[in-house]
């Protein structure tokens, strides 16, 4: 990373420290989201050319050939589409990372800089403040009253800390599974095996994954409804679906290349009943 120490603030809600691959949530209770490296690398990339359209070949140099790697055109595409979650970014409306047809991307929020120094300097404007509001009021008066500081409510936990490891385990494998199968080039492909067909669409797991047959209705279920809501061009060409110990199934949708900004991960639990809400899912209904 470039510019080491300067975190960036973005439309006064997020606090990007390309450093520690990070956002704060200003308005979550200042909630931490830590993004993956790819992601990192194009959002700082944004922020130093803010307002400027950012080429996707630019993108490529600076994340992936910069680094000794050489990926196709569709990792771009899904590391932007894992971005903008992270922001809660829509792509219709968007209020960060817009698309530049033909071109590229364009960060189209408010980017304030912020060195280490900068924030030194605010911190201590804030701490003479109150000091110098307190000697004002000293010399106005003869008695002072002690000022008793409120205890600072405890933040809120970020939702995903509520979750086991093993679930964590597990949906960082069903995120990282389609990326592998279709984007790495040079890399050796996974080894799949068939769960079942639902209307023509395969749906697969990896090889030496427990058996899934307790889980087959739900999956027929979950993708009839998901397909519903894409019509016959951007519906997925295949389903990859992992599930782990604490009775939790995640089925990661892949699309064609020209709609891999849709690609999506539905996480499910066993017995649920609400299946037509949770899976008719994607970017295009946010």
């Amino acid at each position: 990373m470039s510019k080491i120490g300067i975190k960036y603030v973005l439309a006064q809600k997020y606090i990007f420290d390309p450093k520690s691959n990070s956002l704060i949530d200003q308005s979550d209770d200042d909630s931490l989201v830590r993004l993956g490296s790819n992601e990192s690398r194009i959002l700082l990339l944004l922020c130093e050319h803010h307002n400027e359209v950012v080429t996707r070949d630019q993108l490529h140099e600076f994340v992936w050939r910069d680094q000794g790697f050489q990926v196709d055109d569709s990792s771009l595409t899904q590391a932007i589409s894992t971005l903008r979650k992270m922001l809660k970014d829509s792509t219709k409306s968007p209020e960060f990372v817009k698309t530049v047809p033909k071109r590229g991307y364009q960060l189209i929020s408010s980017v304030e800089p912020q060195t280490l120094e900068s924030l030194q300097e605010e911190a201590t404007t804030f701490e003479a403040e109150p000091a110098l509001a307190s000697i004002t009021t000293a010399t106005a008066t003869t008695t002072v009253e002690p000022t008793i500081a409120p205890t600072p409510e405890p933040k809120k936990q970020a939702f995903w800390t509520c979750w086991d490891t093993n679930t964590r385990i597990i949906l960082v494998i069903a995120l990282l599974l389609p990326i592998i199968a279709l984007v790495i080039p040079n890399s050796a492909p996974a080894s799949f095996r068939s769960v079942t067909v639902v209307n023509d669409i395969p749906v697969k797991t990896t090889e030496g994954h427990p058996p899934l047959t307790q889980w087959v209705d739900s999956i027929k279920t979950c993708v009839n409804y998901y397909v519903e809501t894409y019509p016959n061009e951007s519906a997925p060409v295949e389903v990859i679906a992992t599930a782990s110990q604490s009775q939790q199934l995640f089925l990661s949708y892949i699309h064609r290349s020209e709609f891999t900004s849709e690609n999506s991960t539905v996480r499910l639990v066993a017995d649920q009943q609400d299946l037509a809400q949770i899976c008719a899912t994607g970017d295009h209904k946010k």
